[in-house]
């Protein structure tokens, strides 16, 4: 290096996550964004001049930055302006009832009342809403409730009527619309076929609201070392709001978008990928919620008497036409799979696109995989696919799935972590916020220890060391979207994105991955976190 770094950061303890063996720098420089060099404080001194930056890091350690790979951030942010419906704010149903009518009395007549993260397992009562339930906090307001799945919704009478909603309504292919025993809709939708016959009754989304909602998400990742993210479903109007706020230069880690099916058709040419925005490929929701008893099964739910497995949003035959459509066209395509039939029709599609279009190479994915078996990732090595895996579920809803969903056997294998890295598969570790917390020192903690939330450890033999959950969130991670000569490491020419730590977790004690604290987050060389 010929002449002075942009930035230095020294007396460091760098985790480079690059197989390396020997002594670890203690200091790094950056020039233009990526590193051009590491190693002792008097090296990378030698570096600067009167122009360049120089931090001081007291000895703390420095690992990569963090790469979320599945997670809805502008969502998320949208849904922080509705009715917190989540068991930490609303534990029983009177409680949410309350909370929904104090916003009904501060909302105009006829205009919506949206909330979400109401969950039927945590709930006090351990039961679903109705229509009944929701009117007791106003006939006057369409009520739209969202489940912290994301796969349900549940509304009040008045939604109901104004959608046109009632027993002559026909259940919209992958969708569901729950009925009682005379046929008459309950309030609750579920899957994404269903819940759209409502979603006339929202406003569209403001561009200007969306921006401030990424922005203050983007607030929240940083504060946790997030360095890139995955926005996995995005429409054309999110599209342009993550455009502008890079464009006003707002955006300060990276994203990488991918896109609703059929939203390539809407916007036509892309423009330009930049160090901030670009379009990783496309989502398909295949399957739904465990949970919810919509994820596809091959084996039928453990609480449901031995007579239903669940159902595919996508039908077979359709998903498999999506696939070959986008792999065709050169485009990575992200596949929600939470059950483990869902993971077979996945894979069938991906094999006979591959066989239909033997001069195209692209990798594909996996979403979440919270049942996926040992033949499946056999099968995936061979085929190539890549496994994004929801491992938070061991702790949220690991004991319902052992004792409720599942049964104890499937139940106890849920995110199998270890059997994945043991094959060689390529793989990341995701939160999915909003349904689950941002927070990657957590996730990777469940991944070592597998507790859940009752104590419980679900499936020790699942359990996987502190690098193979540090490299889910970096190395691996990076890995995944082919990314690995720019992200995941800290090596010279790479994107100089890392994240100071007041503790070591490689090195850190049982149960305490989760405790350690984020000092500063940096992105392109610039500090956009510091506590």
């Amino acid at each position: 290096m010929t002449t002075a770094a942009d930035h230095i950061y020294i007396n460091g303890d760098f985790r480079p996550m690059d197989g390396a063996v020997g002594e670890n720098p203690t200091a790094v420089a950056v020039k233009d964004g990526r590193f051009v060099a590491l190693g002792t404080d008097a090296e990378i001194s030698a570096l600067t001049d009167s122009g360049t930056s120089v931090v001081d890091l007291a000895g703390a350690v420095v690992v990569p930055g963090f790469i979320e790979t599945h997670l809805h951030p502008m969502m998320w942010g949208l849904m922080l302006s509705g009715v917190d419906a989540t068991t930490s704010a609303c534990p029983t149903v009177e409680k949410l009832i309350t909370a929904l009518a104090a916003r009904a009395a501060i909302t105009p007549v006829g205009e919506p009342i949206e909330a979400w993260g109401f969950d039927d397992s945590l709930v006090a009562e351990d039961r679903g809403l109705t229509a009944a339930d929701l009117d007791k906090a106003s006939t006057e307001h369409p009520i739209l409730l969202r489940h912290l799945s994301a796969h349900g919704i549940y509304v009040n009478s008045v939604a109901l009527e104004k959608a046109g909603i009632d027993s002559a309504t026909v259940d919209p292919e992958g969708g569901v619309i729950v009925r009682d025993s005379d046929g008459v809709p309950t309030g609750e939708l579920c899957e994404v076929p269903a819940m759209s016959l409502v979603h006339g009754l929202v406003p569209e989304m403001n561009p200007d609201a969306s921006k401030i909602a990424m922005l203050r998400a983007q607030e929240v990742m940083a504060s946790v070392g997030v360095t890139s993210f995955h926005d996995m479903y995005v429409t054309a109007e999110m599209y342009e709001a993550y455009r502008q706020l890079d464009a006003d230069g707002d955006l300060r880690l990276r994203a990488r978008l991918y896109l609703g099916h059929g939203v390539h058709d809407q916007l036509g040419e892309l423009a330009d990928p930049t160090t901030r925005v670009q379009v990783g490929g496309v989502k398909l929701i295949s399957d739904g919620s465990i949970q919810l008893h919509t994820a596809a099964l091959t084996e039928p739910y453990y609480d449901l008497d031995g007579c239903h497995c669940g159902g595919m949003a996508i039908p077979a035959g359709a998903l498999g036409a999506l696939v070959e459509e986008h792999h065709a066209a050169g485009r990575q395509v992200a596949i929600h799979t939470n059950g483990d039939q869902a993971i077979d029709f996945a894979l069938d599609a991906i094999a006979a696109a591959r066989a239909a279009h033997r001069g195209v190479e692209v990798s594909h994915r996996l979403e979440h995989v919270q049942t996926l078996r040992e033949d499946q990732i056999a099968r995936m090595v061979e085929l190539g696919v890549v496994a994004s895996i929801f491992v938070n579920h061991v702790y949220y809803w690991g004991d319902r799935h052992r004792d409720r969903f599942l049964g104890p056997g499937r139940g106890e294998r849920i995110s199998p972590v270890a059997s994945v890295v043991a094959a060689g598969l390529a793989y990341a570790l995701h939160c999915d916020c909003p349904v689950t917390p941002v927070n990657p020192l957590f996730t990777m903690n469940t991944a070592v220890h597998r507790v859940t939330r009752e104590g419980h450890v679900l499936g020790a033999d699942q359990r996987v060391s502190t690098s193979d959950a540090l490299a889910g969130y970096t190395s691996a991670a990076a890995r995944l979207t082919g990314e690995s000569s720019d992200k995941g490491r800290i090596a010279v020419g790479l994107l100089a994105d890392f994240v100071v730590l007041d503790g070591d977790p490689l090195h850190s004690a049982a149960g305490e991955l989760n405790e350690l604290s984020v000092l500063r987050t940096v992105v392109g060389g610039e500090t956009v976190f510091e506590a």
